[in-house]
């Protein structure tokens, strides 16, 4: 996981995976070869340019080098509409290559962190670090995979819903919620995650909770 830039304008200070907007240059050409699409969403072409962006973003932060076919899709996450900078994210799982050291890029990064599931959890719960909402929600997904080889299976194997989180405020309280909250109906194929709710603490932790 990188730490993101305090000084970057959309959550700044967290920790999140390596990644980035997909740009001109990663799109396909005509007549190049292209895997078929694994989002129902997505064209071809449009899923080609997301995965090249993916290998260009990890290699840009993290200085860690993979191809578009290591890449595992498995999940799809939508800024709520309420936001100003909005974002259309696809999550995809990789091995990490061996004889690689990874290292962040000391500009949108101040940070490099390697950590299993269990402590990264451990670290948010004890506030050494922040976690958004959607990375929150695949860590704690992961949690249950037993091996890489695991989590691979799981992520070929699950349906890839988009998901939009909820966002609404009561006088100064900030809240986002999940599909499966009691305020928001869940999406077919969603595996409703343990926490549906989040509550912004001091403007900028997204603090988890059950309902």
């Amino acid at each position: 996981m990188v730490r993101r830039n305090d000084k970057v304008a959309f959550m700044a200070g967290s920790y999140v995976f390596p990644g980035g907007r997909v740009d001109d240059a990663d799109r396909p050409l005509p007549g190049e070869p292209m895997r078929p699409a694994t989002f129902s969403d997505l064209s071809d072409a449009a899923e080609a340019a997301y995965r090249k962006a993916a290998v260009r973003e990890l290699q840009e932060e993290a200085s860690v080098q993979i191809t578009v076919d290591d890449l595992v899709p498995f999940a799809h996450w939508v800024t709520p509409e309420i936001e100003i900078r909005r974002y259309d994210t696809r999550f995809f799982l990789a091995k990490m290559p061996p004889g690689q050291t990874p290292k962040h890029d000391d500009s949108e990064t101040t940070a490099l962190d390697w950590l299993s599931p269990a402590e990264a959890i451990a670290r948010f719960q004890r506030k050494e670090l922040l976690l958004p909402p959607p990375t929150w929600t695949t860590i704690r997904q992961l949690a249950h995979r037993r091996s890489i080889e695991d989590a691979m299976v799981w992520a070929r194997s699950k349906p890839i819903v988009r998901v939009m989180p909820g966002f609404f405020k009561d006088g100064e309280a900030v809240t986002l919620t999940l599909p499966g909250d009691p305020t928001f109906p869940t999406i077919p194929g969603w595996d409703i995650p343990e926490e549906t709710r989040f509550v912004l603490e001091d403007g900028v932790r997204w603090r988890p909770h059950k309902v």
